[in-house]
């Protein structure tokens, strides 16, 4: 499997790094600073796969046709991940970059999957398996954090508009996920998960996190929304009780509206 990540330096993106290198994955990570360049080249120490890296900035990115041409034509991913984000620059960054990239994915070829990490509280409507403590956690969660639930919600409803674009096109089967953890925890992972129709506020570690991402990447069978936090389900055990019971987290969301942001 060849991915391209974006973020490449954040927590989730180092972990999913060393996951799917672990796995033989060839992994094309997009960094900001070239300084950071030897440590992410480090990750594929010892590892069964392979790493490139690439340094520019994702404020840079303004024409999806430049994107196809300068970064998929020449690392050719079967996956693309977006696990950037900024909290200074949020609307360059977790809108208006991630817009780009999923335009250019979702219009090349090579490309079968998009793996969005996103956030929970990016609804515009409380989930209807919420209870009423749930709907509190939600408002104050989008109250307090009203432009990253905003910009992450824009990404992950044109994420659903352009994958279905492209599978009208060409039948491909293009599988888009955004895989929505709840609070991120730098200890260590339990390996036990809450994948599906959770509460509204959560916890989890980065590494079952970057666990969840790399499995539901992995499978040919996954798409939609995904909440996340911790539970008491192994991690592949999870993701396979999801996809069999169809779970999917825009339930209760206007899906037609989001059809009609395809471009």
């Amino acid at each position: 499997m060849r991915v391209l990540i974006f973020g490449g330096n954040g927590r989730v993106a180092k972990a999913m790094t060393s996951l799917m290198l672990a796995r033989s994955w060839q992994v094309t990570s997009v960094i900001r600073n070239p300084s950071q360049e030897k440590y992410i080249q480090s990750l594929g120490d010892n590892q069964k796969g392979t790493i490139d890296v690439i340094s520019l900035d994702l404020k840079d990115l303004k024409d999806s046709g430049e994107v196809r041409q300068k970064i998929l034509d020449n690392c050719s991913p079967d996956c693309v991940v977006f696990a950037a984000g900024s909290f200074s620059d949020v609307y360059s960054i977790d809108r208006d970059a991630a817009k780009v990239i999923i335009k250019a994915s979702t219009s090349h070829p090579a490309v079968r999957k998009f793996l969005l990490i996103s956030f929970p509280a990016s609804r515009r409507k409380p989930a209807p398996w919420w209870d009423s403590r749930d709907v509190m956690e939600y408002i104050k969660e989008k109250n307090s954090y009203p432009d990253i639930a905003d910009a992450k919600l824009q990404s992950d409803e044109y994420l659903i508009a352009m994958s279905r674009k492209r599978n009208l096109q060409d039948s491909s089967g293009f599988q888009a996920i955004s895989l929505r953890p709840s609070w991120l925890l730098t200890s260590p992972g339990t390996g036990k998960v809450h994948l599906g129709k959770t509460r509204a506020l959560g916890q989890i570690p980065i590494q079952d996190v970057a666990a969840v991402a790399v499995g539901l990447l992995s499978r040919e069978d996954t798409h939609g929304w995904y909440d996340l936090i911790q539970g008491n389900d192994g991690i592949d055990e999870s993701i396979h009780k999801a996809v069999r019971d169809g779970l999917n987290n825009i339930d209760g969301e206007d899906v037609e509206e989001m059809y009609k942001l395809a471009d």
